[in-house]
């Protein structure tokens, strides 16, 4: 159990708003007046917050996360950094490049410690199968490269300031944009079907970095036109998705399909098609 000048610590440093919150004074923040500005001094040296008249937030989503990874570890007992000798020198392989490599990194290490550790982010995803006739079926995925895999179409819900995005829209919108405007859900171009909504698996962003519980909303394309595939786009089957690799060995991300298969009561593969009929 952390002590209570750590467990305020951590309380500071989760009440730093993020960077698309207002500003919040320092006197606000949970035992301001103890911690005091030397601290948020020492954080907007590093870059992860801003201070101003108004007050004080974190700079940026990751430096958002970065806070909540610190109040994490300030929970714990320990220290992050357990070895401060120059016995090892330096390695620039192992060097921190960029807020997100340090969230990861920190986020990581608490992992490996606490096998049980809490996420830092909650973050609501909204996927959409596009079902190609078979035999066999096929699903589009397209390549991610700041995770490094070829996923389903779909991205986080947006929100900000208390609104938040509609899960549909995030689909619909999540469409257009990675399908380049080759398809408009406003202009009736294809429907979006419900299949499940579920928690998902807890791991660490490829993006942010945070120790991250996705929740997954998926929905059915349907009514589709025939689409031509980019470069960044393949085909796979069922069998690719679970296995991890397309049929050339590319890496493609589908851990959560079985998932959505328990939800659905049914394989992936027994769905209808997404393109509506020739004519």
């Amino acid at each position: 159990m952390a002590s209570p000048d750590r467990q305020l610590l951590a309380a500071w440093l989760r009440a730093i708003p993020q960077s698309r919150h207002a500003p919040r004074l320092l006197a606000d923040l949970p035992g301001g007046d103890v911690i005091g500005q030397g601290l948020a001094l020492l954080l907007q040296t590093w870059g992860a917050v801003e201070i101003s008249p108004a007050g004080i937030r974190a700079a940026s989503q990751p430096a958002h996360y970065f806070l909540h990874s610190l109040a994490a570890w300030a929970e714990m007992p320990g220290r992050v950094i357990t070895d401060w000798s120059e016995d090892f020198g330096a390695d620039d392989r192992e060097g921190l490049r960029h807020g997100v490599s340090l969230v990861h990194l920190l986020e990581r290490e608490r992992l490996s410690r606490d096998p049980l550790a809490p996420p830092i982010r909650f973050t609501p995803v909204a996927q959409v199968l596009i079902v190609q006739a078979g035999p066999p079926p096929r699903f589009l995925v397209q390549w991610d490269a700041q995770s490094g895999y070829f996923q389903i179409i779909g991205g986080r819900q947006k929100e900000d300031q208390g609104w938040v995005e509609p899960i549909r829209d995030t689909a619909a919108r999540e469409m257009a944009e990675e399908l380049q405007g080759r398809v408009s859900y406003a202009a009736g171009a294809f429907r979006l079907e419900l299949l499940a909504d579920f928690a998902g698996k807890t791991r660490l962003s490829p993006s942010f970095g945070a120790l991250t519980a996705y929740h997954f909303t998926f929905f059915r394309a349907a009514g589709l036109a025939a689409l031509s595939l980019g470069p960044s786009e393949r085909w796979v089957a069922r069998a690719e998705l679970l296995g991890g690799a397309t049929a050339a060995g590319e890496p493609v991300r589908g851990d959560h399909i079985l998932l959505l298969e328990q939800h659905l009561a049914r394989r992936i593969d027994t769905l209808p098609p997404s393109f509506a009929p020739a004519r």
